[in-house]
């Protein structure tokens, strides 16, 4: 594989036809690529964590794939008010309701609004949130990532159907790419769903996603990972909530061998309201870590943290989470919560809570459990007429069901479940 330079980077953006600000984004971001190391086991972050099937000298952008709207859309993707598909390069919006078009809501691909949008665009990507100085995987993405999603809601406007993203491997590495603008007191929910068809693999993902809640918005955004068995990935997603504004993000973690995601969010207007959700069903030799941050940057502003992993097989899960409040944040109310639900004895379970206080008017708490199934439970689900593996099923859907009711959509909460239950039967199957 030739490997990339910076004037491949330069030609690349050229060939496309990308405005001259994000070409010298990108080359400024393959400069940071270059010049930040690779993940180290001395890293806190990463000291869980094995990167070195990663070849940090061998990263290519992605291929091209087939028009989106050529191809069958999954059963699993529910009733959208805009939708939005992406296969490598190619990024088409295949339905956007009267609502949506009423109501001013842009969804586009992010290449083309940063030509057509290039105000909204050039103010927040990749300035405040996820930039390249903020580590190799960010930088990475920030150079090679294509199509992408672009969402703005503006200010005022409410949908009743989420949007829709859905991004399809292409049969090579992928660099999703995501900024959500939701302007002052709008109201509208997002769905991006990664996934792999039969007979394409990315082997290799690095996705970025950058949120932003204006002032008395309320904005939910869900994430599902399903990608391919052999697939490894990262995520960055980082969000920023304004004065009095709700924001609700919910990471579904289904796929791939390797998931490592890092998920933050930044409470800077009073009044803010985060909550931050979170599942992982593994099963196999599946290994996910998530390492989340909820920082409090304002006064009078609330965070509550619930993330849920069901394991069997000899998968592993890492959770390390991070409530921190800044000297000024006074009257801050933050919670995290991490449990872990092991179907039998091979799997693994690392939980690390921390808290990090500079005030000294808060209220911040945290906890973790892990188990394993009860076998009264499942003797007692017995006697009730369930054979073991519908026990076992109602047993996964209870713990579950705690993060699925804090999805606001009702739709997104509909479709979550069912991908769930479709792995759960799966499993069972074997």
């Amino acid at each position: 594989m030739t490997p990339t330079t910076p004037q491949a980077i330069a030609d690349l953006s050229a060939s496309r036809g990308e405005p001259a600000w994000l070409a010298a984004h990108r080359a400024a971001a393959w400069r940071a690529y270059e010049d930040t190391p690779a993940p180290a086991w001395s890293d806190e972050e990463w000291r869980r964590t094995d990167t070195s099937w990663v070849d940090w000298t061998g990263v290519a952008p992605s291929v091209n794939g087939a028009d989106p709207a050529r191809l069958a859309l999954p059963d699993e993707i529910p009733d959208a008010s805009v939708l939005l598909r992406q296969r490598g390069t190619s990024v088409n919006v295949l339905y956007a309701s009267p609502e949506a078009r009423a109501a001013g809501v842009t969804v586009s691909g992010l290449a083309a609004a940063a030509g057509s949008e290039p105000a909204t665009v050039s103010s927040r990507l990749a300035t405040e949130l996820a930039t390249p100085a903020a580590g190799k995987l960010q930088a990475m993405n920030a150079a090679l990532w294509t199509g992408g999603a672009f969402v703005h809601v503006p200010a005022g406007a409410e949908l009743s159907a989420p949007i829709v993203i859905v991004i399809d491997a292409a049969g090579g590495p992928v660099f999703p790419r995501t900024l959500v603008a939701a302007g002052d007191g709008s109201s509208s929910d997002v769905l991006e769903w990664w996934r792999s068809s039969e007979d394409e693999s990315p082997g290799f993902a690095n996705g970025c996603t950058e949120l932003f809640a204006g002032a008395n918005a309320r904005l939910s955004y869900t994430h599902v990972q399903a990608w391919d068995a052999e697939t490894g990935g990262f995520l960055s997603q980082y969000a920023q909530v304004g004065r009095d504004a709700e924001l609700a993000t919910t990471n579904v973690t289904l796929g791939g061998r390797f998931h490592k995601g890092a998920i933050s969010a930044t409470l800077t207007g009073p009044g803010s309201n985060v909550r931050l959700n979170g599942l992982a069903y593994l099963d196999g030799r599946q290994f996910a870590d998530h390492h989340t941050l909820q920082d409090h940057r304002t006064t009078d502003a609330a965070s509550d943290l619930l993330y849920v992993n069901v394991l069997e097989g000899t998968s592993r899960s890492v959770y390390a989470g991070t409530i921190m409040v800044q000297p000024h944040a006074q009257r801050s109310n933050a919670y995290q919560q991490n449990r872990n639900l092991m179907l039998h004895r091979g799997p693994r379970a690392d939980s690390i809570p921390r808290l990090e206080i500079m005030a000294d008017d808060v209220r911040c708490t945290h906890g973790s459990t892990t188990s394993t199934i009860d076998p009264m439970h499942l003797y007692y689900l017995g006697s009730r007429g369930l054979n073991r593996d519908q026990a076992r099923s109602l047993i996964v859907d209870g713990t579950f069901e705690p993060v699925l009711d804090r999805i606001p959509s009702e739709t997104v909460r509909t479709a979550v479940r069912t991908a769930v239950r479709a792995k759960l039967r799966a499993g069972a199957a074997i």
